[in-house]
């Protein structure tokens, strides 16, 4: 079977560009230009059944990023595993965020696979960051990526910031669970592969974050991702405790606290 002819079959089960990716990655190419290029080559039986293997995975509805391995987070590759949430792209704005913020110090609680710590040390290779995660699991992968990325940052296994010693003025960054499990839009069925801990929490999806707020009592800065429905009610609760909200950003909300 040619290049060509795996992908016509395939998409018509899949996504034709899902496709794509996993005969790229099958076939160790850089992009999926090379498939463009080379359509008519054979494909070794090896990486046939491999492909295979991964189009029916795909197709039971398991995520292209479980079946790879990896996804992309602001131009580099990260581990992922079912043990760790996803990276998606609009945690994306959590980086530019804290870049223009130019902590000296940054505790990101809940870190799973490491993203956001690991993108701002080094993006900011002078900060001082510590990634923290109640998950063992969750800290073996981002402790493999942040090796593989050659990354600089601590890492410690916490309940959100329960025994964390906060440097002074610290910036905090949260991508906590804040999924309602009864959520009428919630399509759980494209979730169901990815690992409960990280998704969903109590008291419409705020019980973790608030208890994040809770927490803190000391002048920082605070950066939280949640679902734009959710974003009034966190402002009025991280009121009450102090914080001045900044400005909100698509998912992502930025407090700051002075005393």
């Amino acid at each position: 079977m040619t290049i060509s002819e795996w992908i016509e079959r395939s998409k018509q089960y899949i996504d034709r560009l899902d496709a794509e990716v996993i005969l790229t990655h099958c076939l160790k190419a850089n992009d999926r230009s090379y498939l463009v290029a080379n359509d008519d080559e054979e494909l070794p039986d090896n990486i046939e059944q491999l492909c295979d293997t991964m189009l029916a995975s795909r197709m039971r509805g398991k995520p292209l990023a479980y079946i790879l391995g990896y996804k992309e987070f602001y131009g580099r590759r990260f581990i992922v595993t079912p043990e760790v949430l996803i990276p998606r792209p609009e945690t994306e704005d959590i980086i530019e965020i804290a870049k223009a913020a130019k902590p000296k110090s940054i505790i990101d609680v809940g870190t799973g696979s490491g993203c956001i710590a690991i993108t701002l040390a080094l993006e900011l290779p002078k900060a001082e960051i510590t990634a923290v995660d109640i998950s063992d699991s969750a800290l073996s992968v981002a402790q493999k990526n942040a090796k593989q990325l050659g990354a600089k940052l601590n890492f410690r296994k916490s309940d959100l910031l329960d025994g964390v010693d906060l440097p002074e003025k610290p910036l905090i960054i949260a991508n906590l669970p804040y999924v309602d499990k009864t959520w009428n839009w919630l399509d759980k069925n494209s979730l169901r592969y990815e690992p409960e801990l990280a998704l969903y929490a109590q008291k419409e999806g705020l019980e973790l974050i608030y208890r994040l707020i809770d927490q803190i009592n000391v002048p920082c800065r605070l950066l939280l991702e949640a679902d734009p429905s959710q974003h009034e009610q966190i402002k009025n609760y991280a009121k009450t405790h102090g914080f001045s909200f900044k400005k909100a950003q698509n998912f992502i909300l930025y407090f700051c606290k002075t005393k």
